[in-house]
């Protein structure tokens, strides 16, 4: 690959990271529980900007085009998926700022030892997630995404011919890791070093947060089953 093509891949790269998707939301609604909940949740999102190049650089585009049905698996089944994380989003910011409204204010400090679920649905919508499940839940979140599914699907796969040798490959996906640890890890710690003061209006991040997460969510599901019956 020139050296152009490296620029051009890491340009878009950083573009399609940086616009605000379900893991920019997802990690601000961590990041106002805990860094540490925040950071791990940063690195399963990561974890998936491994595994889209690589899925990709092994044949993704044209394992889809042979079989059209893994591509309608995949918008059913993260639509499904943001759906269900956006209700219980949403439910569990809902219940948060009823809370509020009849029980006296809490601290930061306080609210954080609360009990919380993965799905966020039952709790304190400001307790902070074990490690295990903050780092599965951002990887579930960018498996989901339908900004990884485009961005992988197409613009990537433009830029990774099938000629391209091992260590270029190899090359790319170091790249790629290396700019996404920094900016999704980075992200996170400075959406945690303001924890106190989002937590203030912690209810409705994860009200908004819960009505993104559905209308993606149903944006995906109702292309899965456009493609579903059209097939």
């Amino acid at each position: 690959m020139s050296l152009a093509a490296y620029l051009g891949l890491l340009g878009a790269w950083v573009l399609a990271i940086a616009v605000p998707g379900p893991d920019t939301v997802q990690l601000i609604r961590l990041g106002a529980r805990s860094r540490r909940s925040a950071v791990f949740a940063a690195l399963g999102i990561c974890t998936g900007n491994v595994l889209w190049p690589v899925v990709t650089m092994l044949g993704l585009a044209a394992l889809i085009a042979a079989f059209p049905w893994i591509l309608t698996a995949l918008y059913l089944f993260g639509g499904c998926f943001l759906i269900y994380m956006g209700q219980g989003a949403f439910r569990s910011g809902y219940a948060d700022w009823r809370a509020r409204a009849v029980l006296p204010a809490v601290s930061f400090n306080d609210a954080t030892r609360a009990p919380v679920t993965d799905g966020g649905s039952r709790g304190s919508a400001a307790a902070p997630l074990g490690d295990f499940a903050s780092w599965r839940l951002g990887l579930a979140t960018n498996l989901s995404n339908p900004k990884a599914l485009l961005f992988f699907g197409s613009v990537f796969a433009q830029f990774i011919p099938v000629e391209t040798s091992l260590l270029d490959r190899l090359l790319v996906l170091i790249l790629m890791t290396i700019v996404g640890v920094a900016w999704f890890c980075g992200f996170a710690m400075a959406v945690a070093a303001g924890a106190e003061k989002i937590q203030r209006i912690n209810p409705f991040i994860e009200m908004v947060a819960g009505v993104l997460f559905v209308v993606l969510g149903a944006f995906l599901a109702f292309e899965g089953v456009r493609l579903l019956v059209g097939s």
